[in-house]
C-alpha cells in the first residue's frame, strides 16, 4: 500500500514539472517574438533612412551608369 502511495505521489510531481516547464517556455516564446519585431522594425527604420538620404538614387544611377558603359 505505501509503494502505491509513494508512485502516485512521484507521478503527481512529474505532471506538476512538465507543466511549470510548459508555463516557462510559453512566456519564452512572447518574449521570442517581441525580440524578432523590434529588431525589424530597427532595420526598416535604418532602410528608410538610407533611403531618404538619396542612396537608393545613386545606387540605381551607379547601375545604368555601368550598364551604359558595357554598351557604349
Amino acid at each position: 500500500m505505501g509503494r502505491l502511495l509513494f508512485e502516485k505521489v512521484c507521478a503527481g510531481l512529474r505532471r506538476l514539472a512538465a507543466r511549470a516547464r510548459i508555463a516557462g517556455q510559453a512566456g519564452q516564446s512572447t518574449t521570442e517574438y517581441t525580440l524578432v519585431i523590434l529588431v525589424a522594425a530597427s532595420i526598416a527604420l535604418l532602410m528608410l533612412n538610407w533611403a531618404k538620404g538619396g542612396a537608393v538614387e545613386g545606387f540605381f544611377q551607379s547601375i545604368m551608369d555601368k550598364v551604359t558603359l558595357m554598351f557604349a
